[in-house]
């Protein structure tokens, strides 16, 4: 799996979120370490699953459809040095009978992209897929992002 240029493109991505970095984020020599990476893509894939249910807490998660992250991959681009202001882009790539693929794309405060993050998010039970409910799958599809003129590749 490589991610694909068009991810990198800010303007492509239906949702935005800012984040700060922590001190506690940082190695010695003051850059931005790759689980502080992983940690803002949580957060923003969090915020966006808030969105997607309509929600202000965390209330809904286990009532309707089951929301699994089952694959992730991160995609270092470049350093980060702390402190760093980032703006995250989410947005679906893909939507499945049973899930979708949410890619996240992190930007400094320059607008250069330092990491990409594609997901699979699974809908499912007991460690098993079932199909997302019919208002799952509508909300994801407001959330897609805008790949007009590129080829994505599965």
């Amino acid at each position: 799996m490589r991610y694909q240029s068009f991810q990198c493109d800010l303007v492509r991505y239906p949702f935005t979120i800012k984040l700060s970095t922590r001190y506690g984020d940082c190695d010695v020599l003051a850059h931005i370490n790759n689980v502080a990476f992983a940690r803002l893509f949580e957060e923003s894939r969090i915020r966006f699953n808030l969105a997607l249910h309509k929600s202000d807490n965390l209330s809904h998660f286990g009532r309707r459809d089951r929301l699994m992250l089952v694959a992730t991959h991160i995609f270092y681009l470049a350093e980060m040095n702390y402190p760093s202001d980032v703006t995250i882009g989410v947005g679906v790539m893909r939507i499945g009978s049973s899930s979708y693929t949410l890619s996240c794309a992190m930007f400094n405060e320059q607008g250069d992209c330092v990491a990409v993050n594609q997901s699979t998010i699974a809908n499912g039970e007991n460690g098993k897929s079932s199909p997302m409910s019919d208002e799952l799958r509508q909300a994801a599809g407001q959330f897609l992002m805008n790949l007009e003129g590129v080829e994505v590749q599965e």
